[in-house]
């Protein structure tokens, strides 16, 4: 299991995620995929970039694909999971002039990029993902290929 840290805004820890990096039927071995403490809430993963952040933000559908964003400069939070974005998320990102929404391309990832933007009418632009989530376009394209997706979001 991968452990997935979420910081506060100053980097004092609030929580555990855990990810199972075997390639099996999670299930079938009494575990998700993905898998949080007992009794805790949903949050929103990488909130220091919110606070380092000038008028653009980058939000993700899951940690991986955050951690990605940061490592080729753009600054990221993370829903963990395409139907965990709350009420409080917006509230969280209301700031901002421009949110760019990375949700996967599949059913999932179009909802959650469609319930963010809805929730952000002004500022949320859809970013269009062809080959993959953000970690299989990185990983197909290298940085580049993320940063001209980012480009055409700015617009």
């Amino acid at each position: 299991m991968l452990a997935i840290p979420y910081l506060a805004h100053d980097g004092h820890p609030l929580t555990l995620r855990f990810r199972c990096l075997e390639e099996h039927d999670h299930r079938a071995h009494f575990h998700g995929k993905y898998n949080s403490l007992k009794d805790d809430p949903p949050r929103m993963y990488g909130v220091d970039s919110i606070h380092q952040a000038a008028d653009t933000i980058d939000v993700t559908e899951g940690e991986l694909d955050r951690i990605v964003l940061r490592r080729i400069g753009l600054y990221a939070t993370a829903i963990p999971g395409a139907a965990l974005w709350l009420p409080r998320h917006r509230r969280m990102l209301a700031g901002f002039n421009v949110v760019r929404v990375w949700g996967d391309p599949d059913d999932a990832g179009s909802d959650f990029t469609a319930k963010v933007c809805r929730a952000l009418p002004r500022s949320a632009r859809a970013m269009r993902l062809r080959v993959g989530d953000v970690t299989e376009t990185y990983l197909h394209g290298g940085a580049q290929a993320l940063l001209d997706i980012a480009k055409e979001g700015k617009r």
